[in-house]
């Protein structure tokens, strides 16, 4: 076939327009290495690409291959096999600290952050996890949780994705399954059903403003026993499904959970979450 001198022109132009094509996700973890290898020599880390992971840790080599292998590749296999359909379009960078005070240290010196939490943080917009390990990997795999439910469900409610995010901090892996179990935040929410002072579900949901500090604890532990007891029930994957695939419509998840229990009335499901939850038990 011939062509023109006009349509090789179109061609050449139509090729000039086209956009260039992102890079892969392997070629952008080298990239971000790269851009933090000096902070990272210059700080005595250990660090490795695994996946969407740029992983880097003040530890030893093989504490460092601990958490890559124990906690954030055997979580994420999890989380991704139960939840997740999306996976991360840009690397995760992960900073591990064996010790609080360089964690708050090279926070303020790295991220110009003087007031982070006590255990760690995520902040999706540049896509750092930042970790302190010596308290244990309960929040590692909390923030991990963050990290991968952000490209899957970019309009996740706060109360679902810190209920979610909750429910492993004590969690078991075996293979694809994670499961969470009791923990530290279940003595105050016990203390509140009992003193009849935690506000119903329906509250909780649809309050805009989760992290309020009037409510701050009660609200992390509440939402919590929430995944926990859907969990229980065999619910918990098919909620997230429905409330992921419905969020336009329901964007708080409400009616998504009530469609989800039919027959049974919301308010019935309360009264028995709540007798469920004080029935419940945590030696730690």
């Amino acid at each position: 076939m011939r062509c023109s001198a006009w349509t090789l022109l179109a061609l050449v132009v139509l090729v000039a327009a086209a956009p260039a094509t992102r890079p892969g996700i392997a070629e952008q973890s080298r990239s971000l290495l790269a851009d933090w290898k000096p902070r990272l020599d210059a700080a005595r880390f250990q660090y490795t690409i695994s996946g969407p992971f740029v992983i880097a840790g003040d530890g030893t080599l093989a504490q460092l291959a601990g958490y890559r292998d124990r906690t954030i590749l055997a979580a994420a296999r999890a989380l991704n096999a139960s939840f997740f359909k999306n996976e991360p379009a840009e690397p995760i960078l992960i900073l591990l600290f064996e010790d609080e005070a360089a964690y708050r240290r090279l926070c303020k010196e790295w991220l110009n952050d003087d007031d982070v939490p006590h255990y760690g943080f995520f902040r999706p917009r540049v896509h750092i996890m930042v970790m302190n390990v010596g308290t244990g990997t309960g929040t590692l795999v909390h923030e991990l949780t963050h990290a991968l439910m952000a490209p899957d469900f970019p309009n996740v409610p706060d109360w679902f994705n810190e209920g979610l995010a909750s429910l492993y901090e004590q969690c078991s892996l075996e293979g694809d399954t994670i499961r969470g179990h009791e923990n530290w935040r279940l003595c105050d929410l016990q203390v509140a059903i009992k003193a009849n002072r935690l506000r119903p579900l329906t509250e909780l949901v649809k309050d805009p403003k989760f992290y309020a500090r009037e409510h701050l604890g009660l609200n992390y532990a509440q939402a919590r026993y929430v995944m926990f007891y859907l969990q229980e029930k065999g619910l918990l994957k098919d909620f997230y499904s429905r409330f992921r695939d419905n969020a336009a419509r329901d964007p708080t998840g409400i009616e998504t959970l009530q469609t989800l229990l039919e027959p049974q009335p919301l308010d019935q499901f309360e009264r028995e979450w709540r007798k469920w939850v004080t029935s419940l038990r945590f030696e730690g």
